[in-house]
Parts: C-alpha cells; sequence; structure tokens
C-alpha cells in the first residue's frame, strides 16, 4: 500500500511519497523540496492511498536531495500499541548486569556480571554470557553505547529474561526492558533514531 505525505512550510505545500516508515523516522521522496532545513518543524497529513489519514507534526533531521527525513514521536498510547515496530540493531558493545546472588554461592548479596550487548531496540535486548544468570528474577543492566565519557550515552535499565539458548558454549538471553528511566530512554531512543539514519542513508542514490 502506498503512503503519500503532504507538509506545509509558511504558504507552500508539498507532496511526497513515503518509501520508510519505522518507529520515530519517516522518510519521503519528493519532486521538489524548497526552503526546507534541517530542524524545521512541520505541519504533515499522511495518507494510505487516501484512505486512512493522519495530522501530526515532525522535525526535519536530515535532508538528501529530494528526501526528507522527519522525526515523529507518536502519542504514548501510540508508543505502547507500536512498540514491537521499533527497529532493533545488531551491536557489539559491553555491558554489566545486578541480580541477586545465590547466598550458597557468593559472599555478597548481589552479583555483578560483565556481559556482551549484541544487539537491541527500544523494547528489549540480546545479551552473550559465559555462565548462565537467573531468569525468575529482575536484572538490572548497564551500558555505554558510545564509549566510555559519553554521558548521552550512558543506559540503564530493568530487565526480564524472555527467552534463552546456548551456543559455542555461551549463553544468550533475550530480555525486555521493564523499567527504564526518562532520561536513559532518551539516550537509547536517540541512538536507534541515529542508527536508522544512518541504515538509510546507505540507500541513497549515488
Amino acid at each position: 500500500m502506498d503512503s503519500f505525505l503532504q507538509i506545509k512550510k509558511g504558504k507552500q505545500l508539498f507532496e511526497g511519497s513515503v518509501i520508510y516508515e519505522e518507529g520515530d523516522l519517516i522518510e519521503a521522496v519528493f519532486p521538489e523540496i524548497a526552503e526546507v532545513v534541517v530542524g524545521d518543524q512541520l505541519p504533515c497529513l499522511l495518507t494510505d492511498n487516501y484512505e486512512t489519514i493522519s495530522n501530526f507534526e515532525a522535525v526535519v533531521v536530515a535532508k538528501e536531495k529530494n528526501r526528507l527525513f522527519l522525526f515523529h514521536s507518536p502519542t504514548a498510547i501510540e508508543f505502547r500499541e507500536q512498540r514491537r515496530r521499533y527497529p532493533r540493531f545488531d551491536v557489539d558493545m559491553s555491558g554489566w548486569i545486578r541480580y541477586k546472588a545465590d547466598p550458597g554461592q557468593h559472599r555478597f548479596s548481589l552479583h555483578t556480571q560483565r556481559v556482551a550487548l549484541i544487539n537491541l531496540s527500544l523494547g528489549g535486548l540480546a545479551l552473550r554470557v559465559d555462565r548462565p544468570i537467573p531468569r525468575e528474577q529482575t536484572i538490572t543492566f548497564s551500558t555505554e553505547l558510545y564509549g566510555r565519557h559519553r554521558e548521552d550515552g550512558v543506559v540503564l535499565a530493568e530487565l526480564q529474561v524472555i527467552h534463552e539458548r546456548m551456543e559455542g558454549g555461551f549463553y544468550f538471553y533475550g530480555c525486555k526492558i521493564v523499567r527504564i528511566q526518562a532520561r536513559y530512554f532518551h539516550a537509547l531512543r536517540k541512538y536507534i533514531l541515529q542508527r536508522q539514519l544512518e541504515e538509510r542513508r546507505h540507500f541513497l542514490p549515488e
């Protein structure tokens, strides 16, 4: 089904074709775009074959020739309903988990363990570890998305394991995020948006 996007800049109205829509990001191609720059907040009308229509405001986050990349933040209800539609990206990062320790196996009440973060999305992430972690309790996870000394990349969240498998001597855990503070949520959201933009730019014609 084709989607069309109309944007309004001042008294000018432009209509283009939506070629990508996922999470917060919309990418549309226009026959011509005049006087639209990164940072503009524009009234938009999105329609599927002129049947389903939605109105919203979006911010231009990138512009490449006749393509616009628009950030459209859904309402809280829309986000909960569409959370699984947010993209998942493969990564290769270190992280840390913390959980209540078995009194018979550890000296301390909390056990801390280094893990490998192998993919992530706004709704959850996947970990690779060299020894099993408990599935029945909430796990505290932390990582630094851009490496050390970047406060804007720190993410701290509470996870629940939803599935596990063992392969090549490692344990792999798929986890959903059950609790995350706003500052860490926005850091994760920003990182995912940047990855989306980088990926979409690979599709641009030379």
